[in-house]
């Protein structure tokens, strides 16, 4: 592998290119495509990659915007990116350095770049293959819906992820670095009890009181919490509790959400909660049956193995360069962030605890720590992706330090040069560690075996029931 010869073919295709990926990301931006919907930011990047020689399967796994493009040149490994595009609804504003929302969706977590962004790297692989003689395939995912809507998880279940040999993505953060932080497995489920309606005031002791079963079960999981791993988080509504006080509840429900480090943790728990909903049914003389939504996805395992030859070429290639007029941006985008909330919000997020960002706006070096064994707060449909091929994600910094994901300052940075400099970057990287795992078998068996070892000691199961479909309500 001449390594040098890769980047310099990369590097001329993003000179070539980039103003075009930019404007691409800009224009997803402004359509701002709810869940499911993003019609036309899907057909956008199919329409790039089709250009540029991919080939196109859409629709899949019964998801509209949902599809897989992929360049093969000659027999060889098969190396893979994952792309989103959704918007968060609400979140609408206009480019400017103070708060001027639109009312409509908005690229809160900058997935109009994450989507070009992992194209664009792509394409650049797909140009060096073809000059250097790279044998092996690219594949991008089209992803929809990553905000709630488990599409990942949906194309994990139809077997869309079968014979890749690795996969490499990015996504828009504060900050440059490869993190193996474990995001949190999460299930979505809703406990329905049904009992047996009553007047009330004349004679309540004919009635079965569903809406009793399910405050004493919420009761019973708050005892219950004392007793799980310390990082599961338990969290519920009451969605129905009957309709007026005169009439005992014959129905009544409640929805949970259940995050635990890892999947076989949730697994325990879950079954824990089905005999305390079992217990409360009995108690109550209710009968109680329970659903599992859409929203629900495994623990992250990002792969040592990839992840060090992500960061490897992170470091070698660097973060994004902000001009003068980026930095100042970002000083009023952070004019009401204080120094505090800036370190809690890196600690939380990306589990930085570097003095030294915290005095930034922007950030342009590359973070050295490896997050390795660190539980991230937070869920996503890619990390099931991770169980069924060796993954590892970069992040680069497309927003102000401390800043949040689903903020305002995240909408207006994904929309200009703030975001679309971090995107570049990210893509530069990723294309050079696309080309170097085709070339490097040996690393990717040595990934594998890492990935075997993990799904040896627990092996994956779809946290989504086969009933459930794409676009159904949690």
């Amino acid at each position: 592998m001449d390594k040098q010869a890769i980047i310099a073919s990369i590097d001329r295709w993003f000179a070539e290119n980039g103003g075009r990926m930019a404007e691409i990301s800009k224009r997803i931006w402004e359509f701002a495509e709810l869940q499911f919907k993003e019609k036309r930011s899907s057909e956008l990047l199919m329409q790039l990659l089709r250009e540029e020689g991919f080939s196109i399967e859409c629709p899949v796994a019964g998801m509209d915007t949902a599809f897989v493009a992929t360049y093969k040149n000659g027999d060889g490994p098969v190396v893979a990116t994952l792309g989103e595009y959704d918007a968060l609804e609400g979140l609408g504003c206009e480019i400017a350095d103070s708060y001027r929302p639109t009312g409509g969706p908005g690229h809160g977590c900058g997935h109009n770049l994450l989507g070009t962004g992992a194209a664009a790297a792509a394409i650049a692989a797909r140009r060096a293959m073809q000059e250097l003689g790279i044998e092996g395939s690219v594949r991008y995912y089209g992803c929809p819906a990553e905000e709630g809507g488990s599409a990942k998880v949906f194309m994990v279940r139809e077997h869309l992820f079968d014979g890749v040999d690795a996969v490499i993505s990015w996504h828009p953060a504060n900050a440059n670095m490869v993190s193996e932080a474990r995001a949190m497995a999460i299930m979505s489920v809703r406990y329905r009890f049904t009992g047996r309606a009553a007047h009330a005031g004349v004679c309540p002791h004919l009635g079965r009181s569903a809406l009793d079963a399910v405050i004493l079960m919420d009761v019973a999981v708050n005892y219950l919490r004392e007793h799980v791993q310390p990082d599961t988080r338990i969290q519920c509504v009451i969605t129905n509790g009957g309709k007026v006080p005169n009439v005992v509840p014959d129905e009544a429900e409640i929805w949970y959400y259940i995050r635990a480090p890892k999947k076989q943790d949730l697994d325990h728990v879950f079954s824990r909660m089905n005999l305390i909903a079992e217990g409360m049914a009995h108690a109550t003389e209710t009968a109680v049956r329970w659903r599992v939504g859409a929203g629900a996805s495994c623990n992250g395992m990002p792969n040592s193995v990839i992840s060090d030859m992500l960061r490897r070429n992170l470091q070698l290639l660097g973060g994004p360069k902000f001009s003068p007029e980026d930095w100042e941006m970002a000083k009023k985008l952070n004019s009401e962030v204080s120094l505090q909330e800036k370190a809690q919000s890196m600690s939380q997020m990306y589990a930085i605890n570097d003095p030294e960002i915290y005095k930034l706006d922007l950030c342009e070096y590359v973070q050295t720590a490896t997050q390795r064994g660190v539980v991230a707060p937070y869920s996503g449909d890619g990390s099931d992706v991770a169980w069924q091929a060796p993954s590892a994600q970069v992040n680069t910094c497309c927003q102000p330090v401390g800043t949040g994901n689903h903020s305002w300052q995240q909408v207006v940075c994904s929309g200009s040069s703030i975001g679309q400099k971090g995107m570049l970057a990210a893509a530069r990287v990723m294309a050079v560690s696309f080309c170097e795992a085709l070339c490097d078998r040996e690393m990717l068996r040595a990934a594998r075996a890492e990935l075997d070892a993990q799904l040896a000691a627990y092996p994956y199961s779809c946290p989504i029931p086969p009933e459930v479909m794409p676009g159904d309500e949690d």
